[in-house]
């Protein structure tokens, strides 16, 4: 029996924990009804009962369930390490990957066009001995 009060003790102590964290940080346009003090105030004193009040009537619902103006990571957010701007922002490696290779391949004709140019000059008769 011991044991059984004991969990209960723990489990209720860890739900006011979290129940007052998450009142703590709560930005103030999801508190309803009191302010966020009162509210952290209220679940210190209630322990269980003030938690499950937070949660039920403290706690607006997030205005915009699938991202939108909350907290977004730094791999999500393409400002974060003031990447190019504008049509350049969109380009993948695949796209980089095509324009080196393209380059590539314009050096490679360049040099190309080159080495006959010089092949032909030889041919001619000329020597640059």
């Amino acid at each position: 029996m011991v044991r059984l009060w004991l969990i209960v003790v723990v489990a209720a102590v860890a739900f006011t924990v979290y129940a007052v964290i998450d009142c703590a940080t709560m930005p103030r346009q999801r508190v309803r009804s009191l302010s966020r003090g009162v509210w952290v105030l209220l679940v210190i004193v209630l322990p269980v009962l003030g938690g499950v009040l937070w949660f039920l009537l403290g706690r607006a619902p997030a205005t915009n369930p699938g991202g939108g103006s909350g907290y977004r990571g730094p791999e999500d957010d393409p400002d974060f390490l003031g990447g190019p701007s504008g049509p350049e922002q969109h380009r993948t490696d695949k796209d980089q990957d095509d324009e080196t290779l393209r380059d590539l391949e314009q050096q490679f004709r360049d040099r190309e066009r080159e080495r006959r140019r010089d092949q032909r000059r030889d041919d001619d008769g000329r020597t640059d001995r």
